[in-house]
């Protein structure tokens, strides 16, 4: 039970870590609600590690790496509640898989929220500055599905969100009895 409450509250910290470090990088001004708010809910996480690493350019690596680390504590946390004889080598590579795991996750999830704001915006704001921003970061993402485009209607999307869905529902899952299956060994 605590192990779950764990890593739900490490996947909406990452996913708002992951959505800090998108948002700005797509031209949304840092003054907007949403970003504000990822900023304000990140911040005791994300600013010490901007000593490590700074901010270079558009890319705000510090708050990737928060997730990351976050979801290692949590892992290994979990880990070493579970594990009387303590934490190995194997456990420990282990560990770091899985976080790399909930980070591609979380990254899932953005990308699945953001569609979905990404579609509610061009029924209801398509000319705000949030919609303009996510059109920045799905444009590279859906260009290879542009024939799905028929006149004003967009169904790249679609491709992208069954996609998402894939990856989730079914390469995750997948992925992760398989490292747990590794570590039985």
């Amino acid at each position: 039970m605590r192990g779950d409450l764990l890593l739900l509250f490490s996947d909406g910290l990452s996913i708002l870590c992951l959505t800090r470090c998108l948002l700005p990088w797509a031209g949304l001004d840092s003054r907007h609600p949403l970003l504000v708010f990822c900023t304000r809910a990140t911040n005791w996480l994300v600013r010490p590690l901007h000593k490590i690493t700074p901010a270079k350019g558009r890319w705000d690596w510090a708050c990737i790496l928060a997730a990351l680390l976050l979801y290692y504590i949590v892992f290994s946390l979990m880990a070493f509640l579970a594990l009387p004889q303590g934490l190995g080598g194997k456990i420990i590579a282990a560990n770091m898989i899985f976080a790399l795991l909930g980070v591609l996750k979380s990254a899932a999830y953005v990308l699945f929220l953001g569609l979905l704001v990404r579609m509610f915006a061009s029924f209801s704001a398509p000319f705000s500055p949030l919609a303009y921003a996510l059109q920045r970061i799905f444009e590279p993402l859906l260009k290879p599905f542009a024939f799905l485009r028929i006149g004003r209607y967009d169904f790249s999307g679609s491709v992208l969100v069954l996609i998402l869905w894939f990856w989730l529902g079914r390469v995750l899952p997948q992925l992760t009895v398989s490292l747990n299956l590794w570590l039985l060994q």
